[in-house]
């Protein structure tokens, strides 16, 4: 199975795993107890069709290029990749 995992902030990931049959998108939030009692931890995956992954980027696409040109008058430059996608065995 394939891994990207993707860093938003200190406590919050979104990791994609596919394979040859399955994709998932799984959304993560991490917060101790100890650091904010109200605040949730959870880990939620979404198995999806090739058919809604390409709809969710597309409209993710649709809204970065959107925002991005509001906040700069501009397209952007898509970002660079962050980390080397994993194999797991």
């Amino acid at each position: 199975m394939r891994t990207a995992p993707f860093t938003i902030n200190g406590t919050d990931a979104v990791h994609i795993y596919s394979d040859t049959q399955r994709i998932w998108l799984q959304l993560r939030r991490n917060v101790p107890t100890e650091q904010d009692i109200a605040r949730p931890s959870f880990k939620v995956a979404l198995g999806l069709t090739p058919e809604q992954a390409i709809a969710i980027a597309g409209e993710l696409l649709t809204a970065a290029t959107r925002k991005s040109s509001i906040s700069t008058g501009s397209v952007a430059k898509p970002p660079k990749p962050k980390a080397p996608t994993q194999i797991l065995k």
